[in-house]
């Protein structure tokens, strides 16, 4: 071609270059991040699944519920899905001889590099606000709701001659029909009083009312009311008592918030308040500082995995290995960095920026090595 580089034709949008690389790495970059997040939800979704299984909640409420931690787990699966995505990319282009081809034509290192570079910014951008926004406001709605599915009342499985937990109370019954609800021989008793409440009844039905509580109609009893002195108690029969149990228990004092759920202007007032004690107050700091490390890892990784994938060829497998040992080398550096600032106030915001630091030049020398190859 004598040295002179062929213009790539271009579309009304982009040229052709960054279109086919674009078009390599986007399909592979959606199967990684639904890889990770799969594998880091793993555990979340076993919980959730056990929890909506022993209180009867559709499985509507799983996926909303999945929906609201997305955006948490995106953190960690985005910059993964990243680095894997483009190290197999560029490692394809460059094993098929295409990398070559474009180099011998006069294209440079970063015409081809540019596509991926602009990517990582993109993706950078959006963590900022995933990290410090939308996946602690998704924990905290996540937190909500699974703590009151905790407080509801499970589904009742009635057995004969067992006791069964039922909102405060605990229910008996000598005999019982789990179809129909029907109750003979009941024993009821509501523990944490004086002498605690009892009621005796020859027949019961059993009602669940969907989205209220479950509702014990009895039959032909007995009623007995705890009393401030021990020795004495009051009692009265009846001949039919009605008892309601609500599906949710009652509130008690408020939840304190995990770190993971206050966004990062809630963490900075609670490192300016006063109150709040010196060891929380070096935890928040470093908390603000670790999501915005995060939410740069695909800048960072496209410096180092980059001209790592380009450089001599190894098979796709000793690819994939190469990124999982960049991302090791990557978040072991953090959590250094994490315990330093914990350790030191006066490191508390600058240790966990380690990782990004290190990682930023040792790109930039492997890049400025494999541009002037």
């Amino acid at each position: 071609m004598n040295g002179v580089r062929p213009k790539l034709i271009e579309s009304d949008k982009m040229p052709i270059l960054p279109r086919y690389i674009l078009r390599q790495f986007l399909p592979i970059f959606a199967a990684c991040v639904a890889l990770f997040l799969g594998v880091l939800m793993m555990n979340q979704f076993l919980r959730l699944f056990s929890l909506a299984m022993m209180k009867g909640i559709p499985a509507w409420w799983i996926f909303t519920s999945f929906v609201r931690l997305l955006p948490s787990f995106a953190a960690l699966a985005v910059p993964m899905s990243f680095l894997v995505a483009a190290m197999l990319v560029l490692g394809h282009l460059a094993d098929s001889g295409e990398v070559m081809a474009l180099r011998s034509s006069g294209f440079s290192y970063r015409e081809i590099t540019r596509p991926l570079l602009w990517t990582s910014v993109v993706l950078s951008a959006l963590l900022l606000f995933i990290n410090h926004k939308a996946g602690p406001d998704g924990f905290h709605s996540f937190k909500k709701r699974t703590t009151e599915a905790a407080q509801k009342v499970a589904r009742v499985e009635l057995r004969p001659r067992s006791f069964t937990e039922l909102g405060p109370w605990r229910l008996y019954a000598r005999g019982s029909d789990a179809k129909t609800g029907f109750l003979e021989g009941v024993y009821l008793v509501k523990p944490g009083q004086t002498s605690g409440m009892r009621i005796n009844a020859e027949k019961g039905k059993l009602t669940t009312d969907p989205g209220r509580g479950i509702t014990l109609e009895l039959l032909d009893g007995q009623l007995q009311l705890p009393n401030n002195e021990p020795e004495r108690f009051t009692s009265g029969r009846f001949e039919r008592y009605s008892v309601f149990v609500p599906l949710t228990a009652a509130q008690t004092a408020p939840r304190e918030l995990d770190i993971q759920e206050m966004s990062t202007p809630r963490l900075r007032e609670k490192v300016k308040d006063p109150a709040t004690p010196n060891d929380r107050r070096l935890e928040y700091r470093v908390e603000t500082a670790v999501r915005t490390v995060g939410a740069l890892s695909p800048f960072v990784f496209f410096w180092v995995g980059v001209p790592l994938a380009m450089a001599k060829r190894r098979s796709r497998g000793a690819d994939f290995a190469a990124g999982l040992g960049v991302m090791f080398v990557f978040y072991g550096l953090l959590v250094i960095g994490v315990s330093l600032g914990r350790r030191n106030e006066a490191l508390a915001s600058m240790a966990p920026w380690l990782c990004d630091a290190v990682g930023l030049l040792v790109g930039v020398f492997l890049s400025r090595k494999a541009a002037a190859q």
